[in-house]
């Protein structure tokens, strides 16, 4: 189920960063159609090529959030978190000690 859920946010952020890529090169050509000299259309050009590359990063930090939140779910149900959060009991008749942390050497 987690394995369907993660396809389907991926499939959501490629459609976003479709759209973005889309209303980019629309700005282009909206750009390029009034621009008057070689230098503004090529100034488009760029801005448009930074969008895409924009939504392209943001769907990639999308798809690694999502490979992450995966992850995390897979790991909490198979009770490592349970593991990871619980110490064993102390010893009966025993007090907990802490130690000063050792000094500093400087060389």
């Amino acid at each position: 189920m987690q394995a369907v859920k993660e396809k389907v946010k991926d499939k959501v952020s490629a459609a976003k960063a479709k759209g973005k890529v889309s209303k980019a090169k629309a700005e282009e050509k909206k750009e390029v159609a009034t621009a008057r000299s070689h230098a503004e259309r090529e100034l488009a050009h760029e801005r448009a090529k930074a969008k895409v590359a924009a939504a392209k990063m943001e769907l990639h930090q999308d798809k690694a959030i999502h490979r992450e939140e995966a992850i995390q779910h897979r790991l909490n149900k198979h009770g490592a978190h349970r593991a990871a959060t619980t110490a064993p009991p102390a010893p009966a008749g025993t007090t907990a000690t802490t130690h000063p942390p050792p000094p500093a050497t400087y060389y």
